[in-house]
């Protein structure tokens, strides 16, 4: 792969919106809210009382996650030919898939169940098989998500370490240590996809394409 990009709006932007969404995915992360309560049905209830705050989050995760998907697959298009960042996109995009998947469950269809379902059910604990249901195929597509994600973060990287230049090396070297980090911690249960482990995982991933949004911004023309 050569670092000679067309310098042009048209290569430039896809950089500034790598570094954008790597800049904002971990602050919205911030915001995401959490269920609380002493028992099973006071904690039903807090989800359907935050499921507004639930979808606003969850719909600004989305639109970052599409963000950094799409300036991937141009950048990969503007790139010479490299079978690691052709196989690199790709993964990314099957991973961008599932936790899209993962965002419209915990964002929206949780959330929207319970609106319905709560005030026609005696007790709140009647939802909770449902939801658990709903919960399981969350946490598997984000699972499965972060997997590929992180695979597509770590064959671009191989790539990265071959290129001159500082920068290059910074994020060839990093996307490798956090990738691999991301799925041996998953992989292992060190990371558990709750809000926290999430963070953590948003935000070792963020900070690569920051990391690569920059070097596109910076490759000079040749």
């Amino acid at each position: 792969m050569s670092t000679a990009l067309p310098r042009s709006a048209s290569v430039l932007l896809p950089g500034l919106l790598l570094i954008a969404s790597g800049v904002l995915a971990p602050l919205i992360m911030v915001f995401h809210p959490t269920a609380q309560g002493p028992d099973v049905a006071t904690r039903l209830v807090s989800l359907s009382e935050i499921s507004s705050l639930s979808r606003h989050v969850h719909l600004a995760m989305i639109v970052c996650v599409i963000g950094l998907w799409l300036s991937l697959a141009y950048v990969a298009q503007r790139l010479p030919g490299s079978g690691w960042v052709w196989t690199a996109v790709r993964l990314y995009a099957l991973g961008a898939l599932a936790m899209l998947g993962a965002a419209l469950i915990s964002g929206f269809l949780i959330g929207e169940y319970l609106d319905r379902a709560l005030p026609l059910m005696r007790s709140p604990e009647d939802a909770l098989a449902s939801v658990l249901l709903a919960f399981s195929a969350n946490q598997i597509l984000a699972g499965v998500g972060t997997l590929l994600m992180s695979a597509g973060i770590a064959l671009w990287s191989v790539a990265m370490v071959r290129e001159r230049g500082w920068l290059a090396a910074a994020c060839g070297y990093y996307g490798l240590v956090a990738a691999l980090a991301c799925i041996v911690g998953y992989a292992t249960g060190a990371i558990s996809l709750d809000v926290a482990g999430m963070t953590a995982v948003v935000i070792a991933q963020s900070l690569w394409s920051c990391l690569l949004g920059a070097w596109v911004v910076r490759t000079p023309v040749t």
